[in-house]
């Protein structure tokens, strides 16, 4: 059973897994769907300032922000783990504001499906997709248990001014 919000805590090594290959120097960068904080602590253990923001209140970062709401980015970079069912939308929100480069975490069958290639990725692909070799496992955010791996995720990251289709094992 999904949870109700789509509260899906992010393991800090599925960020540490992308910080390993993006987001370097000290940057500002938005985190749309914050959620406990999760993601947020790994990007500023990376020395970055990030604007966290989340929809729901889980005690940490602004509540009560509906991204999809937002007329401007607060700044250039963005990095999230958002609702899996509104994924498409915020992605579609990251490049109608602008956003210089915007890396989400999503399940490597978000490529899959014939609307979503001609809704977005043929008008605007992703320009490098870093896909875990390794299944992972994210629990829902009330879930105590962790166990192994069970579903393939991967991180999509969109650039402004580029525009590679690389996709990397990571």
């Amino acid at each position: 059973m999904r949870e109700k919000d789509d509260f899906y805590p992010t393991p800090p090594e599925m960020t540490h897994k992308l910080l390993k290959h993006e987001f370097h120097g000290s940057l500002n960068i938005h985190e749309p769907a914050c959620g406990d904080g999760a993601m947020s602590k790994v990007l500023e253990d990376y020395h970055h300032h990030v604007i966290s923001s989340d929809l729901i209140d889980r005690g940490y970062g602004m509540s009560g922000v509906d991204y999809l709401l937002e007329t401007q980015r607060p700044c250039d970079y963005l990095v999230t783990n958002p609702p899996y069912k509104l994924a498409e939308k915020f992605i579609q929100k990251a490049l109608d504001l602008g956003y210089k480069r915007h890396a989400w975490l999503l399940r490597l069958s978000f490529l899959e499906g014939q609307g979503r290639f001609d809704r977005l990725f043929s008008k605007k692909p992703f320009d490098i997709c870093y896909v875990f070799s390794k299944r992972q496992t994210i629990w829902r955010g009330d879930e105590a248990v962790k166990g192994n791996g069970t579903t393939a995720y991967a991180w999509f990251v969109w650039d402004k001014d580029c525009n590679k289709k690389k996709v990397e094992w990571i």
